[in-house]
């Protein structure tokens, strides 16, 4: 006689229970949302972070271009002020052992060259971002040009030469070489024309 009593709340009992997978399941999914949205914020702070990393070399790039160095010498050079300004280079690959690299391939950029003592100072923009910053002397109608791009995670080492000619006031002719390592060496035919 005592079960009919307890037969109803045995019933509630057992409803409650049903109640409680269901939330346990729900909870299990909020955190894996959770989990999955952690995880996004973490690659965008990474991301972020790299970008930031990235923003101050090129800044540091910048004032070191824009400071001349109290403790270096100048290179001895001569000046030539029909190279100051701004110049748009065409650049056609012509040769390469590198994988990522085609003959035919072509660039254009924007270079800036200003002189810092006897020191001439190219900054190389693609559009409105600042690409690399070469320095090097101008002697005897020959610009020759330096930038090392120092071994990085993202990058390996490389060597950038840029030998041009100035073959009139708004014409400077040559090549641009870079050097990886592996034997890596891509070579282009370069056309710079004053703007």
């Amino acid at each position: 006689m005592k079960w009919p009593h307890y037969l109803p709340l045995l019933f509630i009992l057992m409803l409650f229970g049903c109640g409680i997978r269901e939330r346990e399941e729900l909870v299990q999914k909020r955190e894996a949302a959770l989990a999955r949205k952690e995880q996004e914020l973490l690659v965008m702070e990474n991301n972020l972070q790299l970008k930031e990393a990235e923003l101050m070399k090129r800044e540091q790039q910048l004032k070191t271009a824009q400071k001349p160095d109290t403790l270096a010498q100048p290179i001895a050079g001569d000046i030539n002020l029909a190279l100051v300004g701004a110049w748009s280079a065409r650049m056609v690959c012509t040769e390469t052992t590198c994988s990522g690299s085609a003959v035919g391939d072509t660039k254009t950029e924007t270079w800036e060259l200003s002189y810092q003592n006897n020191l001439v100072i190219a900054k190389a923009m693609t559009g409105e971002n600042l690409a690399r910053i070469y320095t090097g002397t101008y002697h005897n109608n020959l610009l020759e040009l330096t930038e090392n791009v120092e071994l990085t995670a993202a990058s390996p080492a490389t060597k950038m030469v840029v030998r041009l000619t100035l073959l009139n006031p708004t014409t400077l002719v040559g090549q641009r070489e870079i050097i990886r390592a592996g034997d890596c060496r891509i070579v282009y035919d370069l056309q710079l024309n004053k703007q």
